[in-house]
C-alpha cells in the first residue's frame, strides 16, 4: 500500500509548511495561517534532467483581529524528482479568485505523458529510435538476448494473471534460470538483489511454455522503463515498491494509483506494437517480402497470408500480432488472412488495398453474426432472401462465380478461388465498434483480428452492417429520398449531357462558378465554358480535367461515376488512371493536393492547377 494516495496528497504531507510560509510572505501583514489545503495540481513543466513544475491550487484560512477569512492561492512550485524533491521551492505566488482553480486530472498528479491519438506512431518511431540506437534491434527483431545478458531482465516465478513486474525499490527478488544438468536443462531459483527499473517475467508464460507474445510483451516493459521512467519514480516516491504489469483489460480503476496505473497499461498496449513493429521500418519490410519469389502464390490470398506469416517471423511476433499490426499501418488488405475459429482454419481472401476504412472488415465470428441477425432487421432480410450465405467467418453474395456449394471437400459451402481474390466483390463488409465509454478506448485493439473468439461474446463489441460506398451511411429517410431523387433527376433527358450535369451539381451543392473555379484548380474561363456549352469546349478534354471536377465538387462515388460517363470517360477499360479515378471517387472531399498524391502514386501526371497571372 502506498504511503500517499498521488502527488497532491505527498505535497500534502511533506511539504505544506513550505507553501504557508510563502504565502504568508505573500500576505505581507499580520493575518496568522491556521490552515491551507492543495485544492489542486496542474504540472506546467518538465525537462530532461527531471525538473519539474507545478501549479498548486491552495485554499488558506487566515485569521485576524477582526474575524477568519478563507482566501485562494496559485502557487507555483519546482523541484527535482530525482532528487525525491527535496530541493522543492517555491517560485511565485498569485492571488486567485474564488477557488477558480486550474482543473487537475491523473496526469497531472502522477507526471504521466498524454498520448494524442494522431501522435501515437510519432511516439513508437521514437522509442523504436531511442532503442536501435542502443543496440536493441537486431535486424528487425527486437534483441530480448542482450537485455537479458544486460541483467535488464530476468525471469521470474510470478502469479499466473501477472505477465510482468517492475521493481521501483532495491529489493531481494527470486529469479528463475535454466541451467545444465546432466540430464538436461533444469529450471534454478536464485535470489539477486534487483535495482529500480529491473523488469521480471513470467517464467511460466515465456520461458517454459514458449508462449509466441514474449517480444510484445517485453516492449510493453520497455515503454514502462523508457517512457514511464517519471511516473515509475513518482511511485517509488508515493511509497510503491513494485508494479505488476497486468492486461489493461484486468486493471481495475478505484483508487488515483489504480487508475493512473490504467492509463499506464494502456499506453504500454498501444506503443508496445509500435516498439515492437515500428512504422519506420515496416513498409520496407513489406515490400521486400512481397518481392521474395517464395510468397508468389497463384491465388493472391494465398500470396497475402505467405506475407503474412513472414512479417510475423521477421520480427519474431506470431501471425496474429503481425495481422493486427499491419492493419494499423492500413493494410487493410490482410483482413482475410489468419483466420482460424475453433481450430478450423479459412483460406485467405484479399481485395485492392484501401477497400475498408479502420475499424471496419470482412470478418465475423458466429456470436456475432447470430447476434447482428437478431438485432438488425436489414440484415436479417439479406440472409432471409437467400442472396447471401455466412461462411463460417464471412457474409458472400450467393452466386456460383463466389461460393462453391458442392466443393468436394465439405459440405458446408466455400469461397470460389476467384472470389478469394475479388473479396471486394462479393463480401459484405461490417463496421467493428467499441462500445466502452472510456475516452481511452482506441486503445483496445480489434478483437475481431485476434484468434479462437467464436465462443466468445465480448459485451464491449458490437458489429454493424456497412452501407455500400454509395455515401448513405447514417442517412435520414429524407435524405435518401434527395438522394434517389437526384439520380432520377440525373438519368433524365434534361441531364443526358454534360453541361446540364454540371449545372445540376452545382445548383444541388449551391456552387458558384468562381468559387467550382477555386476548388477544382481550373481557370473561370474553363468552368464558364462548361457551363455555358461552349462549342468544342463543353466539356473536360480528359480524366484527369473530370476528376478535378468531382473533388471541387466533392462528390459521391456514384456520382462520380455517373459524371464520369456524361463527360465521356466511362472508364471500362483496367488502366492506370482508370484505377486512379476510381479510388480517388472515395475521397473527393480531401481536395486537390490529395489527388495527386494519389496520381503520383499510380504513376500519373498530376492534375494543373490554374494560377491567375498578374
Amino acid at each position: 500500500m502506498a504511503q500517499y494516495a498521488n502527488l497532491k496528497d505527498y505535497f500534502q504531507h511533506e511539504h505544506i509548511k513550505l507553501i504557508k510560509d510563502a504565502v504568508s510572505n505573500h500576505l505581507k501583514d499580520d493575518s496568522q495561517i491556521t490552515e491551507a489545503v492543495i485544492r489542486s495540481l496542474v504540472c506546467t513543466a518538465d525537462d530532461a534532467k527531471y525538473n519539474t513544475e507545478f501549479d498548486l491550487g491552495v485554499s488558506v484560512k487566515t485569521v485576524d483581529v477582526e474575524e477568519s477569512v478563507t482566501l485562494s492561492f496559485i502557487v507555483t512550485v519546482r523541484g527535482n524528482l530525482e532528487q525525491r524533491f527535496k530541493d522543492i521551492q517555491v517560485k511565485a505566488v498569485r492571488k486567485n479568485n474564488s477557488d477558480m482553480f486550474p482543473e487537475d486530472n491523473i496526469l497531472s498528479q502522477f507526471i504521466l505523458p498524454d498520448i494524442p491519438k494522431d501522435k501515437i506512431e510519432d511516439i513508437g518511431n521514437d522509442l523504436y529510435g531511442f532503442c536501435a540506437m542502443n543496440g536493441l534491434f537486431v535486424n528487425y527483431k527486437l534483441y530480448i538476448e542482450k537485455l537479458v545478458s544486460d541483467g535488464m531482465i530476468h525471469f521470474a516465478p510470478l502469479p499466473n494473471n501477472c505477465l510482468g513486474r517492475v521493481i521501483l525499490s532495491e529489493s531481494d527478488v527470486e529469479i528463475i534460470q535454466n541451467v545444465q544438468t546432466e540430464c538436461g536443462l533444469k529450471p534454478i531459483v536464485y535470489t539477486i538483489h534487483a535495482t529500480h527499473g529491473t523488469i521480471l517475467l513470467n517464467y511460466k508464460k515465456y520461458a517454459e511454455e514458449m508462449d509466441g507474445g514474449l517480444r510484445i510483451t517485453v516492449a510493453h516493459e520497455l515503454v514502462h522503463t523508457l517512457f514511464h521512467d517519471r511516473f515509475l519514480k513518482l511511485l517509488q516516491l508515493l511509497g510503491e515498491e513494485k508494479v505488476d504489469m497486468l492486461s489493461s483489460a484486468d486493471t481495475d480503476a478505484f483508487t488515483d494509483i489504480q487508475q493512473a496505473l490504467s492509463i499506464a497499461e494502456w499506453q504500454a498496449d498501444i506503443l508496445a506494437m509500435r516498439l515492437a513493429i515500428p512504422s519506420d521500418t515496416a513498409d520496407t519490410a513489406m515490400n521486400d517480402i512481397a518481392k521474395n519469389p517464395s510468397t508468389h502464390y497463384e491465388n493472391h490470398g494465398d500470396r497475402m497470408q505467405a506475407c503474412v506469416i513472414k512479417f510475423a517471423k521477421l520480427y519474431g511476433v506470431s501471425p496474429y500480432v503481425a495481422k493486427e499490426r499491419l492493419r494499423q499501418l492500413g493494410y487493410d488488405n490482410v483482413d482475410g488472412t489468419i483466420i482460424e475459429f475453433d481450430g478450423d482454419k479459412k483460406k485467405p481472401f484479399t481485395f485492392p488495398r484501401g477497400t475498408l476504412n479502420e475499424n471496419e472488415t470482412f470478418v465475423i465470428n458466429r456470436v456475432n453474426y447470430e447476434r447482428l441477425l437478431r438485432e438488425n432487421a436489414e440484415f436479417a432480410e439479406l440472409i432471409n432472401s437467400g442472396k447471401y450465405v455466412y461462411l463460417g467467418y464471412v457474409v458472400c453474395l450467393r452466386d456460383p462465380k463466389y461460393v462453391l456449394e458442392e466443393n468436394g471437400e465439405s459440405i458446408e459451402p466455400i469461397l470460389s478461388e476467384y472470389a478469394r481474390e475479388n473479396a471486394n466483390k462479393c463480401l459484405l463488409k461490417f463496421r467493428f465498434r467499441n462500445n466502452n465509454a472510456s475516452n481511452q478506448s482506441y486503445y483496445y485493439s480489434a478483437s475481431y483480428l485476434n484468434k479462437n473468439l467464436d465462443y466468445i461474446e465480448i459485451e464491449h463489441e458490437s458489429f454493424e452492417l456497412c452501407e455500400d460506398d454509395t455515401g448513405l451511411d447514417d442517412l435520414t429517410l429524407s435524405e435518401i429520398k434527395e438522394y434517389n431523387n437526384n439520380f432520377n433527376e440525373l438519368k433524365s433527358d434534361d441531364c443526358s449531357i454534360f453541361t446540364n450535369t454540371l449545372i445540376f451539381h452545382m445548383k444541388r451543392l449551391e456552387t458558384s462558378q468562381s468559387l467550382l473555379a477555386e476548388l477544382s484548380g481550373n481557370s473561370p474561363t474553363t468552368i464558364y465554358n462548361y457551363c455555358h456549352g461552349i462549342k468544342n469546349k463543353d466539356h473536360p478534354k480528359d480524366e484527369k480535367q473530370a476528376l478535378s471536377l468531382c473533388v471541387g465538387l466533392q462528390l459521391e462515388p456514384e456520382y462520380c461515376l455517373d459524371f464520369f460517363q456524361k463527360a465521356g470517360f466511362p472508364l471500362e477499360e483496367d488502366t492506370p488512371m482508370n484505377r486512379a479515378c476510381k479510388f480517388m471517387f472515395k475521397y473527393t472531399k480531401k481536395g486537390l493536393a490529395f489527388c495527386n498524391k494519389v496520381l503520383r502514386v499510380f504513376k500519373q501526371e498530376e492534375i494543373k492547377i490554374y494560377t491567375k497571372r498578374i
